[in-house]
């Protein structure tokens, strides 16, 4: 095999690793945002709560409203 297409196809291999991780991640973010909104309600505002994790307001009403459980997400999407 052509030695550029072996390169391709190892760095075709990691992003998919990195794409798995990445989701891997994101659902144990999300896991631990809506334990620490159930739990704790009165000490957590979408605002206080996003910045504890660094993330947006409306990035944290989208994890606490379910509007994305399980679905594929954009990289704008944690911007959000």
């Amino acid at each position: 095999m052509d030695a550029r297409a072996q390169q391709a196809r190892e760095h075709h291999r990691k992003a998919g690793d990195a794409s798995r991780a990445a989701g891997r991640h994101r659902a144990q973010r999300d896991e631990l945002v809506r334990r620490l909104w159930s739990t704790d309600r009165g000490a957590w505002t979408y605002a206080k709560l996003a910045a504890a994790v660094g993330c947006s307001p409306e990035l944290i009403a989208k994890i606490v409203t379910g509007r994305f459980t399980g679905t594929r997400r954009t990289d704008n999407d944690d911007q959000a």
